[in-house]
């Protein structure tokens, strides 16, 4: 396990997909747990406000008091429901979700959105906070995927996975004027067709919108993962040797590596 990285706040780092049935939850889900491995301090923030179901995914009945962070009654802290034994446990994680099945949170505008943003980058407890955003492309959502230190886009070898990925990067290039997402292919048959499915989507990216997203890797399809969503359960628990979880503990060293590199460029006295 690598040692720690010390940043005055989290690292935000949304997950997005252009559409759903991407198994973006699953994803969000697996790398909060692998991200913990690595010795990261995690919080698991559901921000698909409408259809929130990590909590149901994780088999947990409730995500915390989302709406007391929401409405400034309850802190953070007091709010979050820890995973696994929580983010002070190796492999543990916390997690911040709305009601699941209530569709109270559903209209959160993009203002009380910049608000909950600014609450989670003032959380000096945790080493990242992982955003899992709704699925699509409306106005909040891409607010968040905005304004996140990283975004990672979720997308599959479907021809339509593929084209709501590219409305995805094309509307998050326009709302940061210069950053693209980080691409992460999920349910490929196998390391060749991830690539492919990557490289589809960034020779499109090139010839329409001049940038190539930066390829953090695949998953693949895996029945495992499948009977973990089933059974409610975390899939680097149950199949840790799985192919889908090695694949999700190799991209999360590589985002752990990448935030290791920016700590010692802010140490040196670089720019994040």
């Amino acid at each position: 396990m690598n040692a720690p990285v010390s940043f005055n706040r989290p690292q935000l780092t949304a997950i997005g997909s252009g559409k759903g049935g991407t198994g973006k939850t699953l994803i969000a889900v697996s790398l909060a747990h692998a991200l913990a491995y690595e010795g990261e301090k995690v919080l698991l923030l559901d921000a698909d406000f409408g259809l929130s179901n990590t909590s149901v995914h994780l088999g947990l009945e409730s995500g915390g008091d989302f709406a007391g962070v929401l409405n400034g009654k309850t802190p953070l802290a007091s709010a979050i429901v820890p995973v696994l034994g929580g983010s002070a446990t190796r492999g543990g994680f916390d997690l911040l979700a709305p009601p699941s099945g209530s569709g109270a949170m559903a209209n959160l505008s993009e203002e009380v959105a910049g608000k909950l943003i600014a609450q989670l980058r003032a959380a000096h407890q945790y080493t990242r906070i992982i955003m899992d955003l709704g699925a699509g492309v409306d106005s909040t959502t891409m607010h968040m995927a905005c304004t996140a230190d990283e975004t990672l886009l979720v997308l599959s070898p479907d021809p339509a996975s593929l084209t709501d990925a590219y409305a995805f990067a094309k509307l998050f290039l326009r709302g940061t004027g210069s950053r693209t997402p980080i691409t992460l292919v999920n349910m490929a048959a196998n390391d060749t067709e991830g690539r492919r499915t990557a490289d589809a989507l960034s020779s499109t990216c090139r010839a329409f919108l001049r940038v190539v997203p930066e390829y953090l890797g695949s998953v693949p399809r895996d029945a495992r993962a499948l009977e973990a969503v089933r059974r409610q359960s975390q899939l680097l628990t149950l199949y840790p040797q799985s192919p889908a979880a090695k694949a999700v503990c190799a991209a999360a060293q590589r985002l752990h590596a990448k935030l290791g590199t920016a700590a010692a460029s802010a140490q040196s006295g670089g720019l994040r």
